[in-house]
């Protein structure tokens, strides 16, 4: 992946957080994001945020429902993690 894909992607998995936050228990899933969930899986545990990740990880719980209990935690993640880049692109 090239910075311009992982930035558009970044920004992809913020809108979809936003959208999360605003609907939280109301959202439904579309099978077409899973691969934002997906991401959003990796980036926590490429972060080391353990209680997150080990959320994820839980059996037969969908990982939406892991999104919607950690969306705040969630925006933070992928807004520091855009700052960052912002930051190492200059």
């Amino acid at each position: 992946m090239t910075p311009t894909t992982d930035r558009q992607l970044l920004l992809k998995m913020h809108g979809f957080l936003e959208e999360t936050a605003a609907t939280n228990e109301d959202t439904t899933f579309d099978p077409d994001q899973e691969y934002l969930v997906e991401a959003l899986i990796r980036l926590v545990k490429a972060r080391g945020k353990t209680s997150i990740a080990e959320d994820f990880d839980t059996p037969y719980l969908h990982p939406m429902l892991t999104v919607q209990k950690w969306v705040e935690e969630l925006k933070l993640i992928v807004a520091d993690t855009l700052a960052e880049e912002r930051i190492d692109s200059q």
